[in-house]
């Protein structure tokens, strides 16, 4: 059985920086996944954190492109922006989930793909504490 998971961006960063730092949890289904799905707007975001300083390659000689090239290589892959996804996402204010866009747009993507999502982000994980019982918990840390 093939099994999949969405990385936000934190957790892209450090699975391909230093994967031992994952929590216990996340760390075991990354590790044991077949495909890591990384929504589009993750590439934005390793952008602007780069362009900021707050995002270096462990080889100075190295450019946030190829950084970002290799960062996707197998089993990462790059998860489009479908119109599903971004339907969804426009659709999570309206259950409670906080106003950021990217948070929208990568949650939106496990949830269209209807797998785990591997995420620290307390918000996210605050907004599923309050879905009802039975709409499935995707967030997953430690």
């Amino acid at each position: 059985m093939r099994t999949e998971c969405v990385l936000d961006t934190h957790a892209w960063t450090v699975y391909v920086t230093n994967p031992d730092a994952l929590p216990k949890r996340a760390r075991r289904l990354v590790t044991q996944a077949d495909q890591l799905h990384v929504p589009a707007y993750c590439l934005r975001e390793v952008a602007v954190l780069a362009e900021r300083g707050n995002l270096r390659t462990t080889d100075p000689e190295m450019s946030i492109d190829r950084w970002m090239t290799a960062a996707l290589a197998d089993p990462c892959v790059l998860a489009p922006l479908t119109r599903r996804i971004a339907l969804e996402s426009a659709s999570l204010q309206r259950e409670g989930f906080h106003r950021d866009p990217a948070d929208q747009l990568i949650y939106a993507t496990a949830r269209v793909l209807d797998v785990p999502l591997i995420t620290g982000d307390r918000q996210i994980h605050q907004f599923e504490e309050c879905l009802s019982k039975k709409v499935r918990r995707l967030a997953v840390w430690d």
